[in-house]
C-alpha cells in the first residue's frame, strides 16, 4: 500500500474519531439551564394577590358565606352602618361610615326594609318594596351590634355587593410584602408620597377621579376621607402629590 493511501485512511481514521467524540459529549452533557424570563416591569408583587371572592346570590349564600366570618371594610368611608338591637335596624340614626380596613365580626345576614323605600308596583295587583340586604356585625372589642348594606333585593332580584364592600382575608397577610412605614401610615388614614393607589385606597377610602380622569396609577383621585378631603396625584403609580382640603 503506497504511503499516500496511508495518510488518506490516517485522517479519515482521525476524522471518525473525532466525530464520535462530539456525538458522545453531546449526549452526555448537562442539560442547559432554562432562561429566566425578565420580570416585566409593568408588573408588581401586588398584581401576584388574589383575594378570595365570595360567590353569594341570594339571601341564603351570603348567610352561608359571611355568618360568623371575619372581614375587613374595602369600600372604605362609603357604607353607612346602622344600630341594630331587638332584630330591627334604626335606619334614622346612622352611626357613621365604615372607615378603610374596619375589622368586623358578621354575627348574622339580614333583609330589612328601609322607612324610606317606595312601593312599586311590578304587576297589576302586585306591589313590592326594595329590600336592603345587610351584614350584622360588632367590633372585635365593641359588643354593640350594628348592620350595613352588602346588597339589596328587588322582587327576589338580588343585587349583592359583597366583593366590593369586604375583604374576607386578612388585608395584613394578602400583603405582608409591604414594608411598616406603610402599613403605619395606613393605620393611621394617612396617604404620603410613594405609596400606590391600593395602598391610599386602604388609607383613606374610595377615591373620585378628577379632570378628564386617566388610566389606573396615572390619575388624580380626591378622597372625601370622612369629611376630610385629601387629593392625591399618582404616576407610574406612585404617589406624587399629597394635598389636604377642599378644592385643592
Amino acid at each position: 500500500m503506497s504511503r499516500r493511501i496511508q495518510i488518506i485512511i490516517l485522517i479519515f481514521v482521525v476524522l471518525i474519531g473525532i466525530r464520535v467524540f462530539l456525538i458522545y459529549r453531546e449526549r452526555n452533557a448537562p442539560a442547559p439551564a432554562p432562561k429566566q424570563a425578565a420580570p416585566n416591569p409593568n408588573f408588581s408583587a401586588d398584581d401576584y394577590v388574589v383575594p378570595t371572592q365570595v360567590h353569594a346570590y341570594d339571601l341564603k349564600s351570603a348567610k352561608e358565606a359571611l355568618d360568623g366570618k371575619t372581614v375587613w371594610v374595602k369600600a372604605g368611608n362609603q357604607l353607612y352602618f346602622y344600630p341594630y338591637a331587638g332584630g330591627r335596624v334604626d335606619f334614622k340614626h346612622p352611626s357613621g361610615l365604615l372607615p378603610p380596613l374596619d375589622k368586623l365580626e358578621i354575627t348574622n345576614v339580614i333583609q330589612a326594609t328601609s322607612p324610606n323605600a317606595k312601593a312599586e308596583e311590578v304587576a297589576p295587583g302586585v306591589r313590592v318594596r326594595d329590600e336592603q340586604v345587610l351584614a350584622v356585625f360588632h367590633h372585635p372589642d365593641d359588643k354593640k351590634t350594628y348592620a350595613a348594606p352588602i346588597g339589596g333585593n328587588h322582587g327576589g332580584d338580588y343585587n349583592l355587593y359583597i366583593n366590593d364592600a369586604f375583604y374576607v382575608d386578612d388585608p395584613h397577610e394578602l400583603y405582608k410584602h409591604w414594608p411598616a412605614d406603610i402599613w403605619n401610615a395606613i393605620a393611621q388614614h394617612q396617604a404620603k408620597q410613594g405609596m400606590n393607589e391600593l395602598q391610599v385606597a386602604m388609607a383613606l377610602g374610595v377615591g373620585v377621579p378628577q379632570g378628564s380622569g386617566g388610566e389606573y396609577g396615572n390619575r388624580t383621585l380626591e378622597y372625601d376621607n370622612n369629611g376630610h378631603p385629601v387629593k392625591v396625584t399618582f404616576e407610574h403609580n406612585h404617589a406624587t402629590s399629597v394635598q389636604s382640603g377642599a378644592g385643592s
